[in-house]
This record gives structure tokens, C-alpha cells and sequence, in this order.
């Protein structure tokens, strides 16, 4: 009797294993990774004047994040999926992962630069400095000790200046500097 209750308490967690992520989910998990490994690999061989379509490699990343969410190289997945997108020119979209990214991982080293590049686009990409500046003042208030958080404060002493307002402001900072 004993060793029929071992059995199904056995049988029970094969049976709750599989159901959550057994052997064929970790199959699809390597199959989908392997994907991701062929297109960037293709991307980087990538050697030509004509623009890259990027978007199957966009979906690939989607597609492992979705399907293996609790991988450790989900978030940096997403990152380069949100560098990806930026590139298209899809800013609204690569903010937004960016945001999902730092708030959804939060042991993530990353972190702190998700949280700089949504105010670092919201100021070069969209010219929203009110955002921008929203963005820099959260870099610096939950990053203060990383290197995210100097740029952000430097960015914050710089956000709106035209490129003639910055060549004169670093001149003017080298002829100080020199004193």
C-alpha cells in the first residue's frame, strides 16, 4: 500500500513538472533561442548599403521572451528588441519597453540604463523635455549611485541647448577648467 501511494505522489509530479514547463518547453526554449542566436548572427554578417530588415529578429525576441519568460536572458532579449525598434524609428514602442524592462526585472543589471534610455529618447528622439527631464530626475532618484545617474544629471544641466549653446557651454567649461 505504501509503496502504491509513493507511486502516484510520484506520478503526480511528473505529471505537474511537465504541465509546467517540462521537457517540451525547455525543447521550445532552445529551439527559439537557437532562432534568435541564427538572425543576430545574420545581422552582424550583415554587410551592405541596403537596410536590414530587423523585423524578424524583433519577433524573435518577442516570441522567446513570451515563450521562456523566466530566463535569465529574457530582459537582455528585450533590451536589444527595444534597441531594434528605436532604430526603426518605433520610439513610443522602445520606451514603453524600456519601462516594462526596469520595472518587470528588478534584479535586471541593467536597470539603470533602461530608465536613462526612455529619457534620453523622450529628449533626442521625440524633443519632449518636460519628459526628458521627468525621466533624468528618476535615473537620479532610483539609481543615485550608478554611472546612469551622473549622465542624467549632466543631461539635466544640458536638456533644451541648441548644439551652438553646448560648443559654447564646453568652451567655456574648458577655458574655466584651464584656470
Amino acid at each position: 500500500m505504501m509503496w502504491f501511494r509513493i507511486s502516484i505522489l510520484f506520478l503526480i509530479l511528473i505529471l505537474i513538472g511537465c504541465s509546467e514547463g517540462g521537457p517540451d518547453q525547455l525543447s521550445l526554449c532552445d529551439d527559439l533561442k537557437a532562432k534568435v542566436v541564427s538572425l543576430e548572427k545574420e545581422i552582424a554578417n550583415h554587410v551592405s548599403d541596403v537596410e536590414y530588415d530587423s523585423s524578424h529578429l524583433m519577433k524573435a525576441y518577442a516570441d522567446f521572451a513570451n515563450a521562456c519568460p523566466d530566463d535569465s536572458i529574457v530582459p537582455e532579449y528585450l533590451v536589444r528588441r527595444a534597441d531594434l525598434l528605436r532604430g526603426a524609428g518605433k520610439f513610443h514602442d522602445a520606451i514603453r519597453l524600456f519601462q516594462n524592462i526596469h520595472d518587470g526585472y528588478p534584479t535586471y543589471e541593467n536597470r539603470a540604463l533602461c530608465a536613462f534610455l526612455i529619457a534620453y529618447l523622450y529628449e533626442t528622439e521625440l524633443g519632449d523635455f518636460e519628459m526628458a527631464e521627468k525621466f533624468y530626475n528618476g535615473v537620479i532618484d532610483l539609481h543615485p549611485e550608478s554611472n546612469e545617474a551622473k549622465l542624467a544629471a549632466l543631461s539635466l544641466k544640458h536638456l533644451g541647448k541648441s548644439p551652438e549653446e553646448l560648443v559654447r557651454q564646453f568652451q567655456m567649461d574648458a577655458a574655466e577648467y584651464e584656470k
